[in-house]
């Protein structure tokens, strides 16, 4: 009996060279859409990352800019804006952060009987004086350094002014509080009367400069002016260079870029937050950058 010996076929060399051919044409596709996929993918971190730079900075801002008043008064003691740099990149204001009434006065103290606050903002350090409203509603700054909780209670004992200090508390706020505060220089003419409005200032200084954060960046720094207990922090980088405020003087719609002469005709400001990336994408040769602008118009102002 003869035996059928069978015979495995193997694969030929032109068969293996166009199965390494097919595999490495599949290969560099799936390479390249990895690599695409990546550099979309970095691109669109990029975005968010400069977007995010642009929300952290205008919470803040924010929260400052929509306090102030900006009288009509051309007197610079007596205004919001105490103080702007050509470029747009510095500028200086009186940020109210606790509205009261006049209880009355002696010499040159008032007592002031002080609505519900924020107790942590009123807690912030760096008390820069007050300001009064006059009958005409244009507000006298005082740049007073002393300022004495508890007050004289006994100028608040009538039913007007004593139950707005009384007051338990407003939707879960802290209790009003009675305080003296101290008139620095000279008499408010005219002399204030008894229920006009008061409210305490801080003095707070913006600025678009040199980041610590990221050395060789733009950062947006918050300054405390406070003589005795000043205070610095950096709220957020990186900016782009465009970074700026503009400002909308008297009636214009439209903000200018040159700081005004007189800055009490200052109604708002346009604030051009444009944040950029840390770090330059993939595929490109700088930061992205996200350009943000949005408008403060400022209180108090009758145009």
């Amino acid at each position: 009996m003869t035996s059928v010996r069978q015979y495995r076929r193997g694969f030929t060399l032109v068969e293996l060279l166009l199965a390494l051919i097919v595999s490495s044409i599949i290969g560099t596709a799936l390479v390249r859409m990895v690599l695409s996929q990546a550099r979309f993918m970095d691109q669109q971190e990029a975005w968010r990352q400069a977007r995010s730079v642009s929300r952290s900075g205008i919470n803040r801002l924010f929260s400052d800019l929509r306090a102030v008043e900006n009288g009509s008064s051309a007197v610079a003691a007596n205004r919001g804006v105490e103080a702007a740099v050509a470029g747009g990149q510095d500028f200086t204001i009186r940020v109210p952060y606790a509205f009261g009434i006049l209880c009355g006065s002696a010499a040159n103290v008032y007592t002031v009987s002080l609505l519900p606050v924020d107790a942590n903002m009123y807690a912030e350090t760096g008390y820069s004086g007050f300001a009064v409203r006059s009958r005409t509603g244009v507000y006298t700054y005082n740049a007073s350094n002393i300022l004495t909780p508890g007050g004289t209670p006994g100028l608040c004992l009538t039913a007007l002014y004593d139950q707005i200090n009384s007051v338990a508390s407003i939707n879960g706020s802290p209790a009003g509080t009675i305080v003296n505060v101290t008139r620095n220089a000279g008499a408010i003419i005219p002399a204030p009367d008894r229920g006009s409005i008061v409210f305490l200032y801080r003095r707070i200084r913006y600025e678009f400069k040199a980041s610590v954060a990221l050395p060789g960046r733009i950062g947006l720094w918050r300054t405390r002016l406070d003589a005795a207990n000043p205070n610095t922090e950096e709220l957020a980088a990186p900016f782009d260079v465009s970074a700026r405020v503009n400002f909308y003087v008297n009636n214009n719609a439209v903000a200018q870029a040159a700081v005004p002469a007189d800055l009490s005709t200052v109604r708002g400001l346009e604030l051009a937050l444009n944040g950029a990336s840390d770090r330059a994408a993939s595929g490109t040769p700088a930061p992205k950058v996200a350009t943000m602008t949005t408008s403060v118009f400022f209180e108090n102002r009758p145009d």
